[in-house]
């Protein structure tokens, strides 16, 4: 249907060229026969502006020459390259219409292997540009086809033309076949069913199908069209029967534990003794890789005298998913409560600092400013002269964030000490320098050949070799008796897998399940392999700092519950996000007791149910094996907190630190108590 639709488009255009143009030049005016191409030229660089205006609107281009300039570039180099290949191809045609195509028959397979090597080049290599370059690859690539056709059916018409009329039944036969997916449901559901393993993937083949979605959506309702995302949501309702999606109320309840429970965490604690907290945060750490003792020995060290919850998961896959819930306790990454841990800490006197890498300092400060400490160490990772944004920074960080985090513990204080240790250097492992790399690979011994890839095991390595550091010197001045020690990661890494090698976007297990280690003075080490969430985090350390915290809004659990005699039940189940270009493409959902993972694609409104025993969890789906498992793990994601009920919730909201922050100005952190 979109190729019969791109041809109705391309055959307008080409009708309007040659009554405005083309039979005027043809027959009166061959010398004026570049008008032709030229008439093209003119449209493609047109239909650009939109694309060029977009493409320069960056807010540190937006400042530049470029502003204005490159907008204009751009047209003018679409509408150079639009003039040439239109002359080029037009010549053919005629030379295709006398019966002499062979002197033009090198261009069929050039033109043929320029519209393969587009659509190779956006659909493996080129997977996660933005949507409108994706388009103009794409059209790109149909165009280069169509004129090899277009060249190939003009020379067979002239020798035999009676093929005509077989042209016209094979145009009869698609325009019927058109009418009947565009006028008939039913067909548009079956074909929406067997495609359904193109929807798990649409990064890479979906997006027809995502256009297609639009225009039915659209066509459907015209006069109440609220938006393709909430069209989605409405085909989610009706396909699986789901009466009732709003927010089930458990959610708002806080964590509210019996006396009794909250009276043996209280002992566990220690009463009211303050002890100083460490968080070592490792942006981008599988857990395959922390529990690795070749490649992180020492992180695997301390898990042997730590709390280690090895099957700890993640709330989102990219940073702005996880570190909101992390500190928050609950699983709105746009919402910030007065119980956040950050705030606890200001509230009970404690002094925070943060030591982080200067590329995720200015990137948390533009888009989670909220992460914010009473001190901040920023340690540069990019020359002066460079520009970073998320990726690219290339120098380590790793030692210097330990020299400064164990100088900030060294100093005279009055309070106790929050210090967060923001690693960032395993989120840059493929761009940080060579030569250092190259250095710790020696000095390690990480081996070439290895599963994973090799400057992901050597940047885990060297950065294993900092935290031990840090160990070793708590050790040696004695501090691990008064020092609580959080090693946690965000989420993880996919690596190549289905030729996906960053995260977000999708909800793997890769990406999702994350080192949690928790030492605490005075209680003894154990393995704990139930499932939990980083959303756990916040209410277990704030009540370190505050033993009568305020747990509203807490969505997550107490971890030390876990070594009572008599574990109370987990209130809920697990929650997931992951998000492409920040706007939500999956949530998620696992079972805290069965070994079961749901994932909802709301590109494509398919749930699908995977089964965390097998493996490799994610390679199969058990959808179709377990109908009913799966539409009593969809109801309860529909009314949990990350399923989206509006077209705003696609989206992480603006709060009032982000827009204060865009405005230049810095507002007291009581101004963004509710």
């Amino acid at each position: 249907m979109a190729g019969a639709l791109l041809g109705v488009a391309v055959a307008l255009v080409i009708s309007l060229e040659w009554w405005l143009v083309g039979r005027w030049v043809e027959n009166k005016r061959p010398r004026l026969r570049p008008l032709r191409p030229l008439f093209y030229g003119v449209a493609a660089g047109l239909a650009a502006i939109d694309t060029a205006l977009w493409t320069f609107s960056g807010e540190k281009v937006s400042q530049t020459a470029l502003a204005v300039w490159g907008p204009i570039g751009l047209c003018t180099l679409i509408a150079l390259g639009t003039f040439a290949a239109c002359w080029v191809f037009l010549s053919a045609a005629r030379a295709a219409l006398r019966g002499k195509l062979w002197r033009w028959l090198p261009l069929i397979p050039l033109l043929l292997g320029a519209g393969a090597v587009g659509m190779w080049l956006d659909l493996t290599r080129y997977v996660m540009l933005y949507q409108r370059v994706h388009t103009l690859v794409e059209l790109a690539s149909t165009l280069c086809f169509g004129a090899a056709i277009a060249l190939l059916l003009l020379a067979v018409v002239r020798r035999e033309r009676r093929s005509t009329a077989v042209l016209d039944a094979l145009g009869v036969v698609a325009l019927l076949w058109t009418a009947t997916i565009a006028l008939t449901p039913g067909v548009r559901l079956w074909i929406d069913e067997k495609l359904r393993h193109v929807w798990l993937e649409e990064a890479y083949v979906g997006r027809m199908l995502w256009r297609f979605q639009v225009a039915e959506a659209f066509l459907s309702d015209p006069a109440g069209w609220r938006g393709l995302a909430v069209s989605r949501i409405e085909r989610l309702r009706q396909r699986y029967g789901l009466k009732d999606v709003s927010l089930d109320p458990r959610y708002k309840q806080p964590l509210n534990e019996p006396p009794e429970v909250f009276e043996q965490l209280t002992t566990l604690r220690g009463g009211q003794r303050r002890y100083d907290i460490i968080v070592y945060y490792v942006d981008t750490l599988r857990q395959d890789v922390a529990s690795d003792r070749t490649l992180m020995p020492n992180a695997a060290a301390f898990a042997d005298t730590a709390l280690d919850f090895t099957r700890a998961y993640s709330t989102g896959s990219d940073t702005l998913r996880s570190l909101p819930s992390l500190t928050g306790g609950n699983y709105d990454p746009g919402l910030t409560r007065p119980n956040d841990l950050l705030r606890v800490a200001r509230r009970t006197d404690y002094e925070s600092v943060l030591v982080i890498a200067k590329s995720a300092s200015e990137f948390l400060g533009k888009l989670r400013p909220q992460f914010h400490f009473d001190r901040r160490i920023a340690i540069q990772d990019y020359p002066d002269d460079q520009q970073v944004w998320g990726y690219g920074a290339q120098q380590p960080t790793a030692k210097e964030i330990v020299d400064s985090g164990l100088a900030a513990l060294r100093q005279k204080r009055t309070r106790p000490l929050f210090l967060w240790l923001f690693n960032f250097d395993q989120h840059n492992w493929a761009q940080l320098d060579g030569s250092y790399l190259d250095e710790a690979a020696k000095r390690h011994g990480v081996p070439d050949e290895a599963p994973l890839n090799w400057r992901y095991r050597v940047t885990a390595h060297a950065l294993d070799e900092q935290f031990g550091r840090l160990v070793r010197e708590l050790e040696k001045e004695k501090r691990l008796d008064s020092t609580i020690v959080l090693f946690v990661s965000d989420h993880g890494e996919a690596l190549g897998r289905d030729g996906f090698w960053v995260h977000s976007v999708f909800l793997w297990e890769s990406l999702i399940r994350v080192p949690l280690r928790l030492k605490v003075p005075g209680l003894p080490p154990r393995r704990i392999d139930d499932k939990v969430s980083l959303v756990d985090v916040a209410p277990t350390l704030a009540r370190f700092m505050d033993p009568m915290a305020s747990t509203s809004g807490y969505q997550g659990e107490d971890l030390l519950v876990h070594l009572l005699p008599q574990k109370p039940p987990r209130r809920h189940p697990l929650l997931l996000q992951a998000a492409s270009k920040d706007v939500l493409v999956r949530v998620g959902l696992i079972d805290p007791v069965e070994d079961y993972k749901l994932v909802l694609s709301l590109e494509a409104s398919f749930p699908e149910l995977y089964d965390l025993r097998a493996e490799d969890p994610d390679a199969v789906t058990v959808t179709r094996q377990k109908p009913e498992r799966t539409l009593a793990a969809l109801q309860k994601l529909v009314r949990s907190p990350v399923f989206p009920r509006s077209a705003d919730d696609f989206e992480v909201r603006d709060t009032k630190e982000q827009k204060a922050f865009a405005a230049g100005k810095a507002l007291p952190a009581e101004a963004f108590e509710p």
